[in-house]
């Protein structure tokens, strides 16, 4: 049975078989799929200092706005939830992060995209995307329209370990064809917790 939690304000979490290598850093409030490969010298959801009051030093005591605000208030001020600090940081399955790459807090980096080195990540990345630059943009996609739909209706990564690696995992094609084969009495699904994503 999978529990579920939610991601509190000082978690991190790391799906199975994903790696970090060297030198990286991981802030608060970051959720890490399955099989996600992580370069060199990455900072996920750095430099989340507090944007809603004077201040962004740390040395004037700040907060959640919640903290200092009504709700009307807020509003008034269109703080969204990036500025409030509330926002996780999110990548999904499947995600390849480059050496020395930035992804800025409340970012969600889709599943089985690639973030090149030295990228800085500050908006949302689309499943099985390909970004580079500061800013990070679009510069193509793994795979196409079709197979993307496949991949993410299959969600693979779920299967266990041992599943996966009686399939074909080289060829895409034919590593779908096995999956989508496959009765779902005789899937043996990876045996881990799932957390929900809380704000």
């Amino acid at each position: 049975m999978e529990s579920s939690a939610p991601i509190s304000q000082h978690s991190v979490f790391i799906g199975a078989q994903s790696y970090m290598n060297d030198s990286g850093i991981v802030r608060d409030r970051v959720f890490i799929g399955r099989y996600c490969s992580i370069g060199r010298r990455v900072s996920i959801a750095a430099g989340a200092h507090y944007m809603t009051g004077v201040s962004t030093n740390p040395a004037l005591a700040q907060g959640p706005a919640e903290a200092f605000y009504s709700a009307d208030e807020m509003e008034a001020l269109e703080f969204s939830a990036a500025s409030r600090g509330d926002a996780p940081t999110i990548l999904q399955a499947d995600v390849w992060v480059g050496d020395g790459a930035v992804v800025m807090p409340g970012v969600v980096v889709g599943a089985g995209a690639v973030i090149g080195a030295n990228a800085v990540v500050t908006k949302d990345v689309a499943p099985y995307s390909i970004v580079a630059g500061n800013p990070a943009r679009h510069i193509r996609f793994r795979f196409p329209k079709r197979v993307r739909e496949r991949l993410l209706q299959s969600q693979w990564w779920d299967l266990s370990l041992e599943t996966l690696k009686a399939f074909q995992s080289g060829n895409v094609l034919s590593f779908l064809d096995e999956v989508e084969a496959l009765n779902t009495s005789e899937m043996h699904f990876a045996d881990y917790p799932t957390l929900a994503i809380g704000t």
